[in-house]
């Protein structure tokens, strides 16, 4: 019976893809294999793919989706890599996400949301002129789709070009008032301008529609802060850190106002979660050390000065905390020696 194949299936994938080691593609081919072998139908594998998508098993929707665009043809096919596509980016597998992109393009280049899926790939990698090149073909083709007004105005943002970036959020909010990321990046834009009153409109509204949109969240207890509304902001930090515990921009904005008013036990914990979700951020090792060493804990700090000048040996805020630090702990050529190498990379920096 088909129900048997399709539980033998699944508990196949889920245990394959939760192997250290798993290969995708080896899983896929398996995949493949199986459903040609069992004859499982088109509408099974789909619905298959859906479930894993809707319990957020993204690497086993994956696999699913990829093996379906190569059991199938048409326009069956072209869906199926769009879905294999986007969850691969959704999982953080760019050159994946490229691949599935690239074969809808190759076969259809007239597909507006691959050309869209591709350019926010290369946006991330950081090919901002490839990326504009894709956002620009999906315009000229679809001059409405908002999703690529949204995600053209924020590469847009990136590069600088401000004016152009809000004519595409305007426009993708004259075509969808309702758009959650066209109201965010919106606001950004308007926020970094100093309009804040604004700023605020837009956050509010994108709050409106989805309470729980982390960017939002974390953009607008920023300006709060800013704002001097301290307790409105911490509200809107611990919303984003509810929704995604795992991004370390709001573990360390809610730290150092935690730290600003004095509240340093949770400092220190939002501190180090940041750190142990993004170990390499030296600024955050920097200002974590700053406030062990501003309330006694010498020791603590200097393992966390030490940290960050091993990521980058010519920080100048770690550099003279570590030689402030050496100081106050009565270690004064060691300290000395620290500010003198500041004074050399502040001199090869000019």
């Amino acid at each position: 019976m088909e129900i048997d194949a399709v539980n033998k299936l699944v508990f196949h994938v889920i245990e394959d893809v939760a192997a250290d080691n798993c290969d995708l593609d080896e899983v896929i081919e398996f995949v493949v294999s199986f459903s040609n072998e069992h004859a499982l139908s088109q509408e099974t594998l789909l619905k298959l793919s859906s479930i894993f998508g809707k319990d957020s098993m993204h690497r086993e929707k994956y696999v699913i989706s990829r093996a379906c665009a190569s059991l199938f043809s048409g326009k069956t096919r072209e869906d199926a890599l769009m879905e294999a596509g986007k969850t691969a980016f959704l999982l953080g597998f760019d050159e994946l996400a490229v691949r599935e992109f690239k074969e809808v393009l190759a076969e259809n280049s007239e597909n507006v949301e691959a050309l869209c899926g591709y350019g926010i790939v290369l946006a991330r990698k950081g090919e901002t002129e490839a990326a504009r090149v894709q956002y620009e073909k999906a315009l000229k083709l679809n001059p409405f789709h908002v999703e690529t007004l949204c995600n053209y105005g924020c590469l847009l943002y990136r590069l600088k070009k401000t004016d152009e970036a809000e004519e595409m959020y305007s426009r993708a909010l004259l075509l969808d008032n309702e758009n959650v990321n066209a109201h965010c990046g919106y606001g950004i834009l308007l926020s970094k301008r100093g309009e804040s009153t604004e700023a605020r409109y837009h956050y509010t509204q994108a709050l409106k529609l989805e309470p729980d949109h982390v960017e939002s969240n974390f953009r607008y207890a920023r300006l709060l802060e800013e704002n001097g509304e301290p307790l409105d902001a911490e509200k809107h930090y611990i919303v984003a850190l509810k929704a995604d515990p795992d991004d370390p921009r709001p573990h360390i904005f809610y730290a150092r106002l935690l730290a600003e008013h004095g509240f340093i036990h949770g400092a220190r914990v939002h501190f180090r979660c940041a750190l142990k979700l993004n170990p390499e951020d030296v600024e955050a090792h920097c200002e974590y050390a700053r406030l062990l060493a501003r309330f006694g804990h010498r020791h603590e700090a200097e393992i966390q000065y030490k940290k960050a000048l091993e990521l980058d040996p010519g920080h100048l805020g770690t550099l003279r905390g570590y030689a402030d630090l050496l100081k106050e702990k009565g270690q004064y050529a060691d300290a000395e020696e620290i500010y003198r190498q500041a004074e050399l990379f502040k001199r090869s920096a000019w």
